[in-house]
């Protein structure tokens, strides 16, 4: 069996001391802690005793917790886990993206970290629509947080869509040019 990976995204009221609390009673071995600064997450990252990797990360600014789990049989452990804490689908978190018209803001600003958490490393068209529909909502805030969010995907496929933003954004332009450099450093060419 390959190794696997699996991301959990924790519902708002899920507190760290709940995590904390699984991980002490599991007997997972802390390997690593990093605390929040401006541009740093805070998380930890411990060995659980059948030796799959945990990561827990909170995403200060965003407000998302998640968990992931790397190793042989990582859906197990996160199947357990999601029985034991408060869990968001994948599939919930598009759909407060894209499943309405004109997408309620405050839930796309909420949504946008938590979509950032459990996006996939190879580009899913989804969660590319997504992020379109984040970057081009009308609301500024909202935009700010899809660029945000954005900075943890590195998919060719997203400079197209900053390319088109760039000419008709105007508030947001210099953080939208931030990101496009971001992006051409991640894929020149």
């Amino acid at each position: 069996m390959s190794d696997t990976r699996e991301v959990i995204v924790l519902q708002d009221g899920v507190r760290v001391d709940e995590v904390l609390a699984i991980a002490a009673e599991q007997g997972w071995e802390l390997r690593e802690q990093t605390t929040r600064a401006h541009l740093v997450l805070a998380s930890r990252r411990w060995i659980t005793r059948d030796g799959l990797d945990v990561t827990h990360v909170a995403d200060h600014p965003g407000g998302a917790q998640s968990l992931r789990i790397e190793g042989k049989r990582a859906g197990s452990l996160a199947r357990r886990l999601r029985e034991r804490l408060a869990t968001h689908s994948e599939s919930e978190l598009l759909a407060a993206v894209l499943a309405a018209p004109s997408p309620d803001p405050v839930v796309c600003i909420r949504v946008a970290s938590k979509l950032a958490a459990c996006r996939p490393r190879q580009m899913a068209p989804r969660h590319l629509q997504a992020l379109e529909r984040l970057l081009s909502h009308p609301v500024v805030a909202v935009r700010r947080a899809g660029i945000r969010s954005a900075y943890t995907c590195r998919w060719p496929q997203l400079r197209e869509i900053v390319g088109r933003r760039l000419v008709v954004e105007d508030r947001l332009s210099a953080q939208l040019r931030h990101l496009q450099q971001y992006l051409v450093d991640a894929y020149p060419g």
